[in-house]
């Protein structure tokens, strides 16, 4: 078995920052490299935490700061002695290189051990997939940087799949796509036409994208009625009439068989029955490899169970945000999460939501490449000022482009979005939200 330590070389890092010799910036520069869980020794440990917590490098200072604060570290005068302070700068760069070689050894055989023992209780093993890439990756004592002229090949030999288009090719042209790994939010209030936008925007990415796999994560709505809506979209059938049931059936048959996106299964469903948190999510995903996976809306995910107040469900939807980035990364997709925002928009004067506005936003904020509102102003201001079908995308925060409003033309009854190609027009809608909005 591989030693998971090394005593004498714990024992030398110590003996480095205890020589009078060494200048205290050079001890300084070394105390960031290291934490104090390098050192697998309980006494060292201890001595090296009070080394950091004081900036201490001389033991009788040391000694004097521990004994004011009650020695909350348990250490004798002894434990300091006892160390060899004769270590040079050339030869504690190889004892902080065994260091950190162990340290991150010890935790692939913690991980692998609560791995097994996971298994054995009958977890799920997919619920440790996320925790493994960033454990699996930092094995190396050593970080390999790529350089400058290799970073600039990766970019000058991307391949039209590795930047996903939107769907939209006005939007393209704001944002310029997509790139594997990112997470897009898309946030709105209730009845804005989020989950309608989401499956219009996987019908058009499957058609731009030809071999993109899609899946709907969904646990607002079900799957037969996100089928419907399905149904409603590509037949151009008003959506009360397929829940009424008055349509030809057959004729829909052939018409969503002649889809070929939907006929070869490029864009799924996912049933909600079986998923209900993060993990079944990571799951499927996982076994199938969607390209783009949407979430319909990340508010309704399961939580922990320890979730018992607001302050709970915020750090929750922080974790689950972390958590679905780091599947869009290990799996090189493009994950687009749906978000609820908080209710009394419109009471306001400005009845326009902000980033602000979405539930628990301070994670959602920071984890994703770019947030839009689905807005349909008519729903706050009336269908009387502003026509029924004036829609609009607001991008609030974008990583690689300004911010912008996006009109586009909506038929809510059919599900069907369409970009104006008139500049003049998109700039007529925007002016028009304006003198409303402000």
């Amino acid at each position: 078995m591989v030693e998971l330590f090394s005593l004498e070389a714990e024992e030398k890092v110590l003996g480095y920052l205890f020589n009078p010799l060494i200048r205290s910036d050079r001890k300084l520069q070394m105390v960031q490299l290291l934490i104090p869980e390098h050192f697998l020794d309980e006494k060292l440990k201890h001595i090296y935490e009070a080394v950091k917590l004081h900036g201490a490098f001389d033991r009788i200072i040391l000694w004097d700061k521990v004994h004011k604060e009650k020695n909350k570290f348990n250490l004798e005068w002894y434990d300091l002695n006892q160390i060899d302070d004769f270590v040079t700068q050339e030869e504690v760069e190889s004892y902080v290189e065994i260091l950190s070689d162990k340290y991150q050894k010890r935790r692939i055989y913690d991980f692998g051990k609560s791995l097994q023992r996971s298994m054995l209780e009958g977890n799920d093993p997919y619920a440790a997939a996320l925790q493994a890439q960033s454990v699996l990756t930092s094995i190396g004592s050593k970080v390999q940087l790529e350089t400058n002229e290799s970073l600039l090949e990766s970019v000058l030999n991307e391949q039209p799949g590795n930047v996903i288009s939107s769907g939209y090719r006005f939007i393209d042209k704001f944002i310029g796509g997509y790139a594997r790994g990112m997470l897009i939010t898309i946030a709105g209030d209730s009845g804005h036409l989020k989950t309608t936008l989401a499956l219009d925007k996987a019908f058009r990415m499957a058609e731009a994208n030809p071999q993109a796999k899609i899946a709907i994560f969904s646990k607002e709505m079900l799957a037969t009625d996100l089928i419907k809506k399905q149904i409603s979209r590509i037949c151009g059938i008003p959506t009360s009439k397929i829940f009424s049931q008055e349509y030809d059936k057959e004729y829909v048959r052939k018409k969503m068989m002649s889809v070929d996106a939907w006929r070869e299964n490029r864009v799924r469903i996912i049933n909600p029955d079986i998923f209900s948190g993060v993990n079944d999510i990571a799951r499927i995903q996982m076994t199938h490899r969607f390209d783009i996976w949407f979430l319909d809306f990340i508010q309704l995910l399961e939580f922990s169970k320890h979730a018992a107040s607001s302050s709970d469900y915020n750090v929750q939807i922080g974790q689950n945000m972390r958590n679905l980035q780091s599947l869009a990364l290990a799996t090189r997709s493009v994950g687009i999460v749906l978000s609820q925002v908080k209710k009394g928009i419109e009471q306001r004067k400005n009845r326009k939501p902000t980033i602000s506005d979405i539930e628990w936003s301070g994670l959602i904020k920071q984890l994703s490449s770019y947030i839009f509102f689905s807005y349909y102003p008519g729903k706050y201001y009336g269908f009387d000022l502003i026509g029924q079908d004036a829609y609009y995308l607001i991008a609030e925060k974008t990583r690689f482009a300004e911010s912008f409003i996006y009109p586009m033309r909506v038929f809510p009854d059919r599900g069907i979005f369409e970009e104006i190609a008139d500049p003049a027009e998109r700039t007529e809608r925007v002016n028009k939200l304006k003198s409303i909005v402000g």
